[in-house]
């Protein structure tokens, strides 16, 4: 199996879309765009995460710097209510009885990270933060950092911009179905796909 699992966070480990929607309505007054709809959320599973932005705000993504900011302030301030989805902790747990090491390389703040982990019971091994759209640059500073080599490294995440991400880095992904983008989505922008957490784990062992 793999010697290093490096997770993404939001709707791979943790189940914050509802979290998401909450954060996007309480910005859209003071930033003058139209309130997210729950209706919206299939469409939004097949688009990239950069496309969503284009589409939604308009003119308004001049302020997608100090959105962004404010995003990750309100997340940060309910970080201890967001939950992981079942199956993570077993996932961990067997995943460190095998003597692998996991990371977290992911768009939310460090703290926001630890909190979210430390409040489910989680630990990683290491956390790096990656800028919104710089999750390849995360992802190599994290094989540097660490001294890992690509060859034993597997990243699991749940966006297409993940998988652009390792495309980029050359690491192989295993992208989750319950998360941000569609499997449709996910499988179009060339990523090996899983349903379930049972699937993830099982696919994890085998190697």
């Amino acid at each position: 199996m793999y010697k290093t699992i490096i997770f993404d966070l939001d709707g791979t480990i943790a189940d914050s879309e509802a979290f998401f929607l909450r954060i996007v309505n309480d910005l859209a007054l003071r930033f003058g765009y139209a309130p997210l709809d729950r209706s919206e959320s299939e469409e939004l599973k097949q688009l990239h995460l950069r496309d969503f932005f284009l589409k939604r705000l308009g003119w308004r993504i001049v302020f997608l710097p100090l959105m962004l900011r404010a995003g990750r302030k309100l997340y940060h301030e309910l970080a201890r209510e967001v939950p992981v989805f079942p199956g993570i902790l077993e996932i961990f747990t067997a995943l460190r009885s095998q003597g692998a090491r996991i990371g977290i390389v992911s768009s939310s703040e460090v703290s926001t990270i630890r909190t979210i982990l430390e409040t489910n019971g989680l630990t990683a091994d290491f956390i790096i933060h990656s800028n919104l759209f710089g999750k390849a640059r995360a992802l190599r500073k994290a094989l540097r950092t660490e001294s890992l080599s690509p060859n034993e490294v597997i990243y699991i995440g749940d966006e297409v911009r993940d998988v652009e991400a390792c495309q980029k880095s050359r690491l192989p992904i295993i992208a989750v179905t319950w998360g941000l983008n569609s499997k449709e989505a996910l499988q179009k922008a060339g990523a090996e796909t899983v349903d379930t957490r049972e699937a993830l784990l099982r696919r994890l062992l085998a190697d």
